[in-house]
């Protein structure tokens, strides 16, 4: 069974303003722990236990966090990839650490523990040279992704390109054996100066790989403030690390779920929840009222306020968008 994965932790997401002012995306929270943590947790949920994580050389803090406050049971190595150059680079910087097949994703995409599963089962079941993650594009979906064409059980082709409604697209969640190594060259230089992977998967296939996929139950991405929001409220809906660290005043009414971690300090009244989540170093006024709501560290609700739909950061206060229905996001 594969029990390894590459895992890229880079950027700080041009999208997310000012919540990535001062820590990177991958240290962004998802009820107490970093979004890294989060999704390397789902992965060691489905039998890996060796990791093979890129961070940049702005990225010193994932480093220091998983050096000293993970899992006891994991080997971790940690690369460093300098200028960012793209998915396919990074992968040939780890490829000295890469033992065999193994699982490729990054810090920026969460699904199940059953889909993870089920792509490794389903790679180690058919003898494939790879396996991958697919969702539907929207009518809206903007910009380029991976665009699939499929042959019955196969990917017949893989391409960048900008995204037609309703297609298949694969995201960063793949299984490899280690035949894809030898394709990395084949990824053109991008007008970014990144070299991504759609065009080394193409040319396994080319090369009579044998690549198969498993469609994804759900899958949220981390690119914009309203996205932080969204992921937290999905764990908070599957009662993950829903707890309340603090000692809270008792005129403080709790609608669940709600994640408070330990030192948040909360005033006498407020009302808090469904769906909140204050990180350590928050504060809430008397007598505020917060509900589908982030409050990160340091930052301030004042006395009274009532907060529907927002991030409020040290810094700045984010209004969001409605968030899709579940059944949308797979």
């Amino acid at each position: 069974m594969i029990d390894q994965a590459v895992m890229l932790a880079i950027g700080r997401g041009m999208r997310l303003g000012p919540l990535t002012k001062d820590r990177p995306r991958a240290m962004l929270p998802v009820l107490g722990k970093p979004m890294v943590v989060r999704v390397m947790d789902r992965l060691r949920e489905a039998g890996i236990r060796r990791f093979v994580v890129i961070v940049g050389e702005q990225e010193g803090a994932v480093a220091a966090y998983l050096n000293t406050s993970w899992a006891p049971d994991v080997e971790i190595k940690l690369v460093i990839q300098e200028g960012g150059r793209g998915t396919a680079q990074a992968i040939s910087l780890a490829a000295p650490y890469i033992t065999g097949s193994f699982v490729l994703t990054s810090t920026d995409s969460l699904t199940s523990v059953t889909h993870i599963a089920q792509l490794i089962k389903r790679f180690e079941d058919t003898k494939s040279d790879a396996m991958l993650s697919l969702t539907r594009s929207i009518s809206d979906d903007p910009g380029r992704g991976a665009v699939v064409t499929l042959d019955g059980s196969r990917v017949a082709a893989v391409t960048d390109m900008p995204i037609p409604p309703r297609s298949y697209i694969a995201f960063m969640l793949y299984a490899f054996n280690k035949r894809i190594l030898r394709h990395l060259s084949d990824s053109p230089m991008l007008s970014t100066g990144e070299r991504e992977m759609a065009r080394p998967i193409q040319s396994l296939i080319n090369d009579d790989g044998r690549i198969g996929y498993v469609n994804a139950d759900w899958r949220l991405a981390l690119a914009t403030e309203l996205d932080l929001l969204t992921i937290n409220k999905r764990l908070l809906r599957e009662e993950r690390d829903t707890h309340i660290l603090s000692e809270l005043p008792g005129s403080v009414h709790i609608t669940p779920p709600v994640r408070i971690d330990p030192k948040v300090s909360v005033g006498h009244r407020a009302k808090i929840g469904p769906n909140v989540y204050l990180e350590s170093g928050a504060s809430i006024g008397e007598g505020a009222v917060l509900w589908d709501s982030l409050v990160l560290r340091d930052a301030r609700v004042l006395p009274g306020e009532v907060l529907h739909g927002q991030i409020v950061a040290r810094t700045a206060r984010l209004a969001t968008e409605p968030e899709p229905g579940l059944a949308d996001l797979g």
